[in-house]
């Protein structure tokens, strides 16, 4: 327990202005006592984790300060592999942070090495290693809830409930040791060929920043000591467009650019949510690499965002300087430019790594004071997350917590809502078929149709039927194995083989109906179908199309006049041809799929759920005419000219998405008001009516526009937004109260907003169509 608090304790603790670490409450947090004894503060709870870090890093060497600025990032090859001398090897000069090795192990084994090297640290080391891990399904490992990759949960539109979704997986780390979390993926993708589009929350900066936010402060939440539960790094500073979507590319744009679209979630997350850390990309961005761009590490993220976290690499970022980018002209060239830059930390999944070799400049002063400063930030993340005071993970509490029973209650509930129907042609949906009769069947067909697609950053094997079912699985629980007719017909990538498309259309026009299961595949490094992979880090589109011959399947069942369902499966956008659009009786993009996408697909198939999600992303009319996405600027507009016969709106763009259900926006007004605080605001209300005969969930959407400004802007941009369940016949008021200061826009980096007229649209999706407008002079 804490010491007693004497009047002089109180006095100090309420200057301390650092998070607590404390195991009371946040006055109990005190500074460092100047007379105290070396070693006196650093061992005690009761101090913040600044104080204790301070106080310790004196008793370091110098190979540990610089030990602090890596780590050991791969503990376990497959099948739980360890080679106990090249881990020893590299925490010799790497010794801040501990990293899984391969996602197919399982958890309980990888918790017994873990652990075995956390404790050898601790003995023989002042400070342990804090492991650090991806976390974007699940857990880093296999064993845990399987949740639908980011872009699918950001479909759901459902911030509120994405809560619970990141307070399981965040529960889950905790119980495997993992304290330090290389999410949430703040990226704002524009170009739909990028590959890693999978991986983000969709095109709109603040539906990204919303997203990232409750991410943040629901994984940092403190746990009853008062300790962080899971820190996390928000990433990548700064990205999303690489030049024709390709990993690691150059990315253009001007600091207005920047400050209007890339930087808005980090700006709020760092103000609002104080991430421990901060992933910078690996891209180059002006022409100059972001680990060495001075101007962008310290001049903005430090000085004008005010970010006083620890500054990381991407993985291979540093090394990329002298082998990529030829700004340095050896590793030990890239490391002290990087480390002058601001980079504080190496991701460095190969060896050897850059940073040790600051170890050599140990009399270079303005080195050696970088490299004090980058343990210190290390020291305070380990210190605010208990990681020197908390014991080690069980392997009860691991059986207990992973994939426990309200974790998949969450896991099935969101993956519900992050399916969206595109097209719903004469009604098809919902199928009239009923499992209880056995005359009726359903043909299912395709590549994905067997596999559960999670993404590139999932612990999961497609083929894997540990966890979850795959959509034959699924149709076969629902309408009995007898009745579902299962043909791959084509392969993932292939276009040489369409002997399988005869067998295909045969089912088809056996069965009666057809459920075909097409997308680009995005998997594990080690899954068996890597060889064709189309999706994810390390691919990118240059046709939005679907790979290989399956466009040509589903031309040959539409041809054979079979009443078809398209489910797409892929974490990207496709251009569907006008043949796809106006033959398919319906067509539903789910995305990247978790253990339960499959059985929530079947569940909207059939009428047990009525579709809610919307789209994150839009999609292009045809390959060549991007970037599609619906926040565009005016002089954007002459993309029709461009492309002649093509519309600058696309019909299924950002917000778009069909129900089961009617809803209608009525009694739209919009009036001045002020905020709880009294600060100017306008009241933006609305009356949605569910004019259907089915229950459902709308998601009610502001856009604004303002109509002359200094710098030209996007010609509408979501600024709130908000998922309501309304049943039938029943209609609710939504009204979102907007702060008028809120309505502006960075002008060289300065928040600016100007007397104007504004234009809210309010209603269901970024189309024109779909949207009531009202103006205000503000």
């Amino acid at each position: 327990m804490p010491r007693p608090l004497s009047f002089q304790d109180l006095t100090v603790a309420l200057a301390c202005l650092v998070p607590c670490a404390s195991a009371a409450a946040a006055v109990d947090c005190l500074q460092a006592d100047p007379n105290a004894a070396p070693g006196a503060i650093y061992k005690n709870a009761s101090y913040c984790p600044a104080a204790r870090a301070e106080n310790l890093l004196p008793l370091l060497t110098w190979q540990e300060k610089i030990g602090q600025m890596g780590g050991l990032r791969q503990l376990l090859q497959a099948n739980l592999t360890y080679n106990a001398t090249n881990a020893a090897t590299i925490l010799q000069t790497q010794s801040g942070t501990l990293s899984y090795g391969s996602q197919l192990n399982p958890a309980a084994g990888v918790l017994q090495y873990a652990n075995q090297e956390r404790r050898q640290h601790m003995n023989a080391s002042l400070v342990p290693l804090i492991t650090v891990t991806d976390s974007v399904n699940s857990i880093y490992v296999t064993g845990g809830t399987l949740f639908p990759a980011t872009l699918s949960l950001a479909a759901t539109f459902n911030v509120p409930y994405y809560e619970e979704v990141v307070a399981a997986i965040r529960d889950e780390n905790v119980a495997l040791g993992t304290r330090w979390v290389l999410s949430p993926e703040l990226d704002i993708p524009k170009d739909p060929r990028y590959g890693r589009v999978g991986e983000t929350y969709g095109e709109d900066a603040f539906l990204v920043t919303q997203f990232g936010k409750q991410y943040v402060r629901t994984m940092q939440a403190k746990d009853a000591l008062g300790y962080v539960k899971v820190g996390c790094t928000i990433k990548h500073y700064v990205y999303g467009n690489p030049t024709d979507g390709i990993n690691t590319a150059s990315q253009y744009g001007g600091i207005n650019h920047l400050y209007n679209d890339q930087l808005i979630p980090f700006i709020d997350i760092i103000r609002n949510a104080d991430p421990l850390s901060i992933m910078i990309s690996y891209a180059t961005v002006d022409n100059v690499p972001m680990s060495v761009n001075t101007y962008m590490l310290q001049d903005v993220l430090r000085e004008k965002l005010g970010f006083k976290g620890l500054i990381m690499s991407d993985a291979g970022a540093i090394s990329n300087l002298h082998t990529q980018s030829h700004v340095a002209s050896s590793a030990a060239d890239a490391a002290l430019k990087a480390a002058r830059a601001g980079m504080q930390n190496e991701l460095s999944p190969g060896q050897p790594a850059a940073f040790p070799l600051l170890i050599n400049y140990v009399n270079e002063s303005d080195v050696a004071q970088l490299v004090n400063e980058a343990a210190l930030r290390m020291l305070e993340i380990k210190f605010a997350t208990g990681t020197f005071d908390e014991p080690l993970p069980t392997l009860e509490n691991l059986e207990a917590t992973l994939r426990a029973p309200e974790h998949l209650a969450v896991n099935r509930n969101v993956s519900r809502e992050a399916i969206v129907l595109l097209t719903n042609n004469n009604n098809t949906l919902p199928l009239s078929l009923k499992s209880n009769n056995a005359t009726q069947k359903v043909a299912v067909l395709g590549p994905f149709a067997d596999i559960i697609n999670a993404g590139t950053y999932a612990p999961q094997i497609s083929t894997n039927r540990s966890f979850g079912n795959s959509l034959v699985q699924s149709l076969q629980a629902q309408f009995g194995a007898a009745n579902v007719l299962y043909e791959q017909g084509v392969d993932f990538v292939d276009t040489t083989n369409d002997t399988g498309i005869d067998a295909a259309v045969a089912a088809a026009k056996e069965a009666g109906l057809a459920v075909v299961s097409l997308g680009s595949l995005a998997v594990y490094g080690q899954d068996p179908l890597a060889s064709k992979r189309t999706d994810g880090e390390f691919a990118a589109h240059a046709d939005l199309g679907f790979p290989g011959l399956q466009q040509n399947l589903l031309d040959a069942v539409l041809a054979a006049g079979v009443p078809t369902v398209l489910v797409i499966n892929a974490g990207q956008a496709f251009a569907l041809n006008n043949y796809t659009l106006e033959n398919c009786g319906a067509i539903l993009h789910a995305f990247l799929g978790g253990e339960y996408t499959a059985d929530a697909v079947v569940e909207i198939l059939v009428g047990k759920v009525n579709p809610s999600g919307r789209m994150p992303i839009s999609l292009p009319t045809v390959t060549g005419a991007t970037p599609a996405v619906y926040d565009y600027l005016a002089s954007d507009a002459v993309a029709q000219y461009t492309f002649p016969n093509l519309p600058r709106a696309v019909p299924m763009p950002f917000g778009y998405g069909l129900s089961y259900t009617t809803f209608t926006y009525g009694d739209a007004t919009l009036v001045s008001s002020l905020t709880s605080t009294g600060e100017p605001a306008v009241n933006v209300s609305v009356t949605v009516s569910n004019t259907g005969s089915m229950g459902g969930k709308e998601v009610v959407q502001v856009y604004l526009h303002q109509e002359y400004s200094l710098i030209e802007l996007p010609v509408k941009r979501l600024v709130a937004v908000e998922k309501v369940d309304i049943a039938a016949g029943a209609q609710r008021q939504v009204t979102f109260t907007l702060p008028v200061e809120s309505l502006g826009y960075y002008l060289s980096g300065a928040w600016t907003r100007e007397t104007a007229n504004y234009t809210f649209m309010v209603g269901s999706s970024s189309l024109d169509v779909d949207l009531t407008s009202l103006s205000m002079v503000l």
